[in-house]
């Protein structure tokens, strides 16, 4: 177990001051909330927003309101390795996964796969029962979302687009999340922007608006207990998020940081005005926090590229990039030599470097899901499961921490 400075793999710092303007938020209650609403729709220049206790809610309730529209299409297409809160929504708003492949190039639709996949003259697609497809900017990596919309739009499909990771991000001077039919946002922990947990929705359809407002109705709010709890977790995120603390939690094993859990039992609830007031200031704050990330993605990949193309011996290959801005979450990096993934994963983990393996397998091999995609295979997604490390990127990463980083990354026997 280490003691001492440890990185975080993500953060999204929560201040002292943050969580007075979310107790002042509490007071002002309903106020607060159409306040945020009001400033994320102006800013995101949407015609609607919706808030939600987290990312994963937003989606499921986005789901429900589209199967509400067209009852008689039930499946939606992901990518087969992607967050596993995706497919948790899918099975939460009672729907049915269909799988495709990825590139492990660029961590985002294999298009040929994807027009194949829509073209299944084999599957329920022949009946026109996919509801949708949701492109993922996994990482914030920016997903070619201008291209999977063109071709949905070709077979009449509607595109709920994945920013849960990418909130801040652009693609071509457009923000990610305005690009589908539908887009959302995660607020939770280790994402771009925080108020512990929550999810934002935004469209401009305004009969798909309709149908989520009365989805919406039809959930809770938090009740007192659970504000309470938001706002102990608030101060906690505070104190251990901080590299001088998160050795702490990280050492206890009841905590479960970094684990990856596939479930649908999962709340859906109006976000909270606690939360609403967390956000105050988020415009100036999201501008901080991805600032710090897009300088650290640019030392990054500036120093490995140095060094990839002699891949037999540095053993790594980084991501194509679609967007030169780019405003990642965390630097994911395949590392094609086994040997070197371990022991990059291990000295990263004894220096406290926030080095991190991503999510642990394909969709189709989760255990709840498996029996549903038999004889089915994707490689690409099952490549990029076995040999994606991700390297943090946040506000709390020093000059000196990127060095190690660097270090490690390109001699790692040596580190």
């Amino acid at each position: 177990m280490r003691i001492g400075r440890t990185l975080p793999p993500a953060a999204a710092p929560i201040k002292l001051a943050d969580i007075i303007s979310g107790v002042r938020g509490l007071v002002r209650g309903e106020r607060e909330i159409r306040r945020f609403e009001a400033e994320l729709t102006a800013d995101f220049n949407v015609n609607h927003c919706f808030l939600l206790s987290s990312g994963k809610a937003a989606l499921t309730i986005v789901l429900k309101a589209l199967h509400r529209q067209n009852p008689h299409k039930n499946e939606v297409i992901i990518p087969a390795y992607t967050c596993y809160s995706v497919p948790s929504a899918i099975c939460r708003a009672g729907l049915k996964i269909r799988l495709c492949d990825i590139d492990p190039a660029t961590l985002d639709f294999d298009f040929n796969c994807l027009e194949e996949v829509l073209s299944d003259k084999a599957s329920a697609v022949s009946e026109n029962r996919v509801l949708a497809v949701i492109p993922t900017h996994l990482f914030g990596v920016p997903s070619d979302v201008k291209r999977t919309r063109e071709i949905t739009a070709e077979h009449g499909v509607l595109m709920i687009e994945d920013a849960a990771q990418a909130m801040g991000g652009e693609l071509q001077g457009q923000r990610l999340g305005t690009f589908g039919d539908a887009g959302f946002f995660s607020l939770g922990r280790g994402k771009a922007f925080s108020t512990v947990e929550g999810g934002i929705i935004l469209t401009d359809n305004s009969i798909l608006a309709k149908q989520i407002q009365g989805a919406i109705d039809n959930i809770p709010d938090y009740r007192l207990f659970e504000i309470l709890k938001l706002f102990v977790y608030s101060v906690a995120l505070n104190v251990f998020m901080h590299p001088a603390f998160f050795w702490l939690p990280k050492s206890l094993p009841f905590l479960k940081l970094g684990e990856t859990v596939f479930e649908i039992s999962f709340p859906l609830k109006k976000m909270s005005s606690l939360q609403a007031g967390l956000a105050r200031n988020w415009q100036v704050r999201l501008k901080q926090l991805a600032h710090a990330r897009r300088h650290g993605s640019r030392l990054l990949r500036a120093a490995l590229e140095i060094n990839e193309t002699d891949e037999k011996k540095k053993g790594y290959k980084l991501f194509q990039q679609l967007e030169e801005q780019e405003t990642l979450l965390r630097f994911p990096v395949r590392i094609v030599n086994d040997e070197l993934l371990r022991q990059i994963v291990l000295k990263g983990n004894q220096k406290g470097l926030g080095i991190m393996r991503g999510y642990p397998d394909a969709i189709h091999r989760i255990d709840a899901l498996k029996e549903y995609f038999k004889n089915t295979s994707y490689p690409g997604a099952v490549h990029v499961a076995r040999t994606l490390i991700t390297l943090p990127v946040h506000v709390f990463v020093s000059l000196g921490n990127f060095k190690e980083i660097m270090a490690l990354m390109i001699n790692p026997r040596q580190s």
